[in-house]
């Protein structure tokens, strides 16, 4: 069944040493008990990527007041059971110096820092336990 495109704001939050800050998604949410992404949803009518990426920073990890770096803007496809989700996606990245602890825990497990070499093993050794954007975004932007 097809579909709208969707407009969602990533974001990617290193530290000073390089470390990626992942979430994990709850059980209750699209792509749940996955990694994914520090933060990210959709863009309500009439508003703007970056309004929504520092709109979700602070709903689902408790985040602001970090300056947003835009990465890049696509469009993608994904293919989600019977669904094909239709997606303009744009990223930023940011970086913070602490691991936040006000987490949306509606839609936000536990957040954890990763070396890209961890988020690399864990694509590999369990692709089921990673969200299909963050797969995109770690091969396109993190060689």
């Amino acid at each position: 069944s097809g579909g709208n495109f969707h407009r969602i704001s990533r974001v990617m939050l290193h530290n000073p040493e390089g470390k990626i800050l992942l979430q994990k998604r709850t059980s209750n949410v699209v792509f749940p008990n996955c990694w994914d992404n520090s933060a990210s949803g959709h863009v309500d009518e009439g508003e703007d990527y970056l309004v929504a990426a520092k709109r979700e920073m602070l709903e689902e990890i408790g985040v602001k007041d970090v300056v947003l770096e835009e990465v890049d803007y696509y469009k993608r496809e994904e293919d989600f059971g019977e669904y094909v989700l239709r997606r303009f996606n744009k990223l930023y990245k940011g970086t913070i110096d602490f691991t936040p602890t006000d987490l949306g825990l509606d839609e936000v497990s536990e957040v954890r820092w990763f070396s890209l070499d961890e988020i690399k093993d864990l694509i590999k050794d369990h692709p089921d336990e990673v969200t299909g954007g963050l797969k995109y975004i770690i091969q396109k932007y993190y060689k």
